[in-house]
């Protein structure tokens, strides 16, 4: 399958957990539901050692970076639980929905990936639909 079908079936995905989410939060503490979700990581990720034959690379900076961006991928959906048990879906699902802006602001300043007009407008234009939706 290529990038885009992938993308398409990530989309689809992750419009079921912010939902899924949300259900969750009606009726469990944010830490339980945290801790549950973690669960289906732990699935996945047995199911790619175990059934993938996944090995690991010796790439130092590569390993300490993933295990950063889980780090970070932790907190961030502890915080998502969070906002979800006391704000609106349709509030908070779409506003952290524009965490790619973060990224396409550190893959600029850090790594000198370029930024197009058309990119700018594109960052101008989601913030836009940040602000819309948070009204």
């Amino acid at each position: 399958m290529n990038w885009l079908v992938f993308s398409l079936i990530a989309l689809g995905l992750w419009g079921a957990w912010g939902f899924l989410s949300k259900v969750a939060t009606q009726q469990l503490p944010p830490q339980a539901v945290y801790l549950l979700a973690i669960c289906g990581h732990v699935v996945v990720a047995a199911y790619l050692w175990l059934g993938g034959g996944l090995t690991l690379p010796g790439h130092l900076w590569g390993i300490a970076a993933a295990l950063a961006a889980g780090i970070c991928m932790a907190f961030g959906l502890l915080c998502f639980f969070k906002a979800l048990a006391a704000g609106a879906a349709t509030v908070v699902v779409p506003l952290t929905a524009l965490y790619p802006l973060v990224t396409v602001i550190l893959s600029w300043a850090l790594l000198r990936e370029s930024l197009s007009p058309r990119h700018l407008a594109g960052i101008a234009l989601a913030l836009l639909a940040g602000w819309l939706l948070s009204k």
